[in-house]
Protein backbone atom coordinates (compact mmCIF):
# COMPACT_ATOMS: atom_id res chain seq x y z
CA UNK A 1 0.00 0.00 0.00
CA UNK A 2 1.42 3.56 -1.03
CA UNK A 3 1.50 6.10 1.72
CA UNK A 4 -0.39 9.28 0.63
CA UNK A 5 2.01 11.76 1.40
CA UNK A 6 0.42 15.25 2.23
CA UNK A 7 1.22 18.48 0.11
CA UNK A 8 2.42 21.65 1.05
CA UNK A 9 0.95 24.91 0.05
CA UNK A 10 2.91 27.01 -2.95
CA UNK A 11 4.85 28.63 -0.80
CA UNK A 12 5.57 26.65 1.63
CA UNK A 13 7.00 24.44 -1.33
CA UNK A 14 8.91 26.83 -2.87
CA UNK A 15 10.25 27.75 0.52
CA UNK A 16 11.57 23.94 1.01
CA UNK A 17 12.88 23.69 -2.53
CA UNK A 18 14.73 26.30 -1.92
CA UNK A 19 16.20 24.95 1.05
CA UNK A 20 17.13 21.80 -0.94
CA UNK A 21 18.98 23.44 -3.61
CA UNK A 22 21.03 25.11 -0.59
CA UNK A 23 22.15 21.90 0.56
CA UNK A 24 22.48 20.06 -2.40
CA UNK A 25 24.93 23.02 -3.33
CA UNK A 26 26.79 23.03 -0.50
CA UNK A 27 28.24 19.47 -1.51
CA UNK A 28 28.72 17.77 1.97
CA UNK A 29 26.69 15.49 1.98
CA UNK A 30 26.50 11.59 1.05
CA UNK A 31 25.20 10.56 -2.36
CA UNK A 32 22.85 8.68 -0.49
CA UNK A 33 21.11 11.32 1.14
CA UNK A 34 21.93 13.89 -2.02
CA UNK A 35 19.34 11.21 -4.14
CA UNK A 36 16.98 11.48 -1.17
CA UNK A 37 16.66 15.53 -1.38
CA UNK A 38 16.76 14.95 -5.08
CA UNK A 39 14.05 13.09 -4.99
CA UNK A 40 11.96 15.26 -2.44
CA UNK A 41 12.57 18.13 -4.71
CA UNK A 42 11.37 16.96 -7.84
CA UNK A 43 7.97 15.85 -6.00
CA UNK A 44 8.34 19.55 -4.19
CA UNK A 45 8.91 20.88 -8.21
CA UNK A 46 6.14 19.01 -9.55
CA UNK A 47 3.45 20.40 -6.98
CA UNK A 48 4.65 23.70 -7.10
CA UNK A 49 3.71 23.58 -11.79
CA UNK A 50 0.77 22.08 -10.35
CA UNK A 51 -0.61 24.96 -7.94
CA UNK A 52 0.43 27.34 -10.52
CA UNK A 53 -1.53 25.27 -13.85
CA UNK A 54 -4.41 25.34 -11.34
CA UNK A 55 -4.30 29.25 -10.31
CA UNK A 56 -3.59 29.74 -13.92
CA UNK A 57 -6.86 27.70 -14.89
CA UNK A 58 -8.65 29.69 -12.21
CA UNK A 59 -7.55 33.34 -13.27
CA UNK A 60 -8.88 31.70 -17.07
CA UNK A 61 -12.01 31.29 -15.49
CA UNK A 62 -12.44 34.21 -14.11
CA UNK A 63 -11.72 36.17 -17.37
CA UNK A 64 -14.26 34.16 -19.31
CA UNK A 65 -16.42 35.13 -16.26
CA UNK A 66 -16.09 38.41 -16.52
CA UNK A 67 -16.65 38.75 -20.49
CA UNK A 68 -12.95 39.67 -21.19
CA UNK A 69 -11.62 37.76 -24.25
CA UNK A 70 -8.06 38.07 -23.16
CA UNK A 71 -5.88 39.12 -20.39
CA UNK A 72 -5.30 42.91 -19.70
CA UNK A 73 -1.37 43.87 -18.91
CA UNK A 74 -1.18 46.18 -16.06
CA UNK A 75 1.70 48.55 -15.38
CA UNK A 76 4.11 47.65 -12.79
CA UNK A 77 4.83 51.38 -12.31
CA UNK A 78 1.58 53.48 -11.47
CA UNK A 79 2.80 56.46 -11.59
CA UNK A 80 3.93 55.77 -14.98
CA UNK A 81 0.65 57.24 -16.51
Amino acid sequence: MVAKRKKLDYEAAVSELESLVERLEQGDISLEDSLKLYERGVLLARDCQEALQAAEQKVQMLIQQSGQSELVECDSDPEAS
